[in-house]
């Protein structure tokens, strides 16, 4: 392919000035200037230290779905579907959003803190074993 002259094609396109310094002497055209940073450089072992945690710090527990190994720890848990007020479930999120808990977990702790009142009134609740 052979080497085109820009400064020519630009001449063509912007208008004849001086056809015959567009084609013998092309124009060398600059490179952007490159503008410098105020601040230092980061280096790279900078880099690396930012994206990695401190290896003492506790993992922070997302929510959602729990992994495999942490469901191993857990008590029996079954799926169950109540009819509530739809006022009590959005004060019980926002509960559980200002804790930074699960909503299971705060649902959880209400009903246990209300067996156990139930059993102090009216003593212990013996259930069948299960098969």
């Amino acid at each position: 392919m052979a080497k085109k002259n820009l400064a020519a094609l630009m001449e063509g396109i912007i208008g004849e000035s001086d056809k015959q310094t567009a084609i013998t002497e092309p124009r060398e055209i600059s490179a952007p200037s490159v503008i410098e940073p105020s601040h230092q450089e980061v280096t790279q072992e900078e880099i690396k230290e930012e994206q990695t945690p401190p290896q003492n710090t506790p993992e922070k527990r997302r929510p959602g779905r729990p992994r495999k190994s942490e469901s191993d720890q857990k008590i029996e848990e079954i799926r169950a579907t109540f009819i509530v007020d739809s006022s009590q479930v959005r004060k019980m999120k926002y509960i559980s959003l200002v804790e930074g808990k699960l909503l299971k977990d705060v649902l959880a702790a209400a009903l246990n803190d209300y067996i156990a009142s139930w059993e102090e009134e009216n003593g212990r609740i013996r259930l069948p074993k299960t098969k």
